[in-house]
């Protein structure tokens, strides 16, 4: 493990060890996993499977798109035993502390700007606590492995290469490589033989051994069966994936959820581009209702960052999309809500001013505005973001954004 110090701030490492006792010690029955469905939290899922067949626990496997009070207590309140949430709830554990009202021992380990919390109960790991970026130097999915690593030591290797994946999925390799955490779990990868680094020009291309493919072919298709198909709980196709690869069944299915967000895409472009996106002082916005469905809510956010830099939007303005949320979840049924969700990009000429400080960042404005209108927001970053609000405060949440936008400005004179 020494290696492994060069990579994490102390106090960080301490809390790996924390969180490394919490499930050592554990001597309940079953362990439940609630991770996100793009291809980072697909590895997270995959990787604490396998750390808990490790341990000799059992795992149930939740698949959920945000954390909100609702599903939160969906889950709580039939399920007992430890609870471990991935690739989400850092901003979440005052909400789920208060609501587990200590019936479970609950980990959060999560990579997003998080919250700490004083509880017996509820405990995260989370690196932006320590001040380090989950944006930049470390995915869920490396969190995971490292967490992994510090539970099972050797063993945990087997699976360095799970933790790339979730990495370049989270498009940590964007600035010519993957850093940091991400770094130390792609070298023990490349140790190990599963993943060799190839370059094209001055990016680094990540080939993984088992799959015969690139690590950044490889990932979308996780991020298409766990959003695109969530409905149909093609994630649980993904997961698979991670250890036995993808057959011709799946990669059929990948095929066929690649055409139908391409042709929904198509037309909501071009109902955009005849009148349907609304133009405010600070922010572009528009509502798909629920036009993207099948497809689950994380594409509104897909759409957003495909569509943000097109030259039918206004590249000085937030862009915010709406998406109608099911009333059901896949893996836990009826859900007790009438909420909407909401996604947040910035074209890169706004996205370099935020970078600089010049305007406020999503990771600041969507949580503001989210609570003012009752709602609550967990995995956000600067330049993108997503919440859940009540349906039919749409405008109030625009109005509310704007306003943050305002105070910004006038603070800087």
């Amino acid at each position: 493990m020494s290696n492994m110090e060069e990579f994490l701030h102390q106090e960080f490492f301490e809390w790996v060890e924390r969180a490394a006792n919490y499930i050592r010690s554990y001597a309940g029955g079953g362990v439940t996993v609630v991770h996100h469905n793009d291809a980072d939290g697909l590895c997270s899922g995959a990787l604490l499977k396998k750390l808990c067949e490790y341990c000799g626990f059992e795992a149930e496997l939740i698949c959920i798109e945000k954390v909100y009070p609702a599903v939160v207590e969906k889950i709580h309140s039939s399920r007992d035993g430890m609870i471990i949430y991935t690739d989400l709830g850092g901003l979440a554990a005052d909400m789920i502390d208060k609501i587990n009202a200590g019936k479970s021992m609950v980990l959060i380990i999560d990579h997003h700007p998080a919250k700490d919390i004083d509880s017996d109960y509820v405990h995260v790991l989370d690196p932006e606590l320590a001040g380090i970026s989950g944006d930049v130097f470390v995915s869920a999915s490396s969190l995971n492995y490292i967490f992994f690593r510090a539970v099972a030591g050797e063993e945990a290797k087997k699976y360095a290469y799970i933790a790339v994946l979730g990495s370049v999925g989270d498009y940590h390799d964007r600035s010519g490589g993957v850093l940091g955490f991400d770094r130390f779990a792609l070298e023990e990868a490349i140790d190990e033989g599963q993943v060799k680094v190839r370059f094209e020009g001055a990016k680094e291309r990540y080939f993984i051994k088992q799959f015969g493919e690139y690590a950044d072919v490889i990932a979308p298709r996780l991020t298409t069966l766990g959003a695109v198909g969530y409905e149909e709980r093609a994630y649980q196709l993904g997961i698979r994936a991670c250890f036995e690869g993808f057959d011709e069944k799946t990669l059929e299915k990948v095929e066929q959820l690649e055409k139908l967000k391409k042709e929904k895409f198509e037309q909501m472009m071009e109902r955009l581009r005849n009148g349907e996106l609304k133009i405010g002082e600070y922010v572009q916005w528009f509502h798909v209702g629920d036009f993207f469905y099948p497809m689950g809510v994380k594409m509104v956010g897909e759409f957003c960052q495909l569509i943000k830099d097109m030259t039918f939007l206004k590249d000085n303005l937030y862009l915010i999309g709406f998406q109608n949320q099911p009333k059901s979840i896949p893996d836990l049924g009826e859900i007790g809500w009438d909420a909407v969700k909401v996604s947040a990009r910035a074209p890169t000429p706004l996205e370099r001013m935020i970078l600089r400080g010049k305007m406020p960042g999503l990771d600041y404005l969507i949580p503001k505005a989210s609570e003012a209108v009752g709602g609550f927001a967990d995995a956000t970053h600067r330049i993108a973001a997503a919440t859940v609000i009540d349906r039919g405060k749409e405008e109030e949440f625009i109005e509310a954004f704007e306003g943050l936008v305002k105070e910004y400005e006038a603070s800087r004179g």
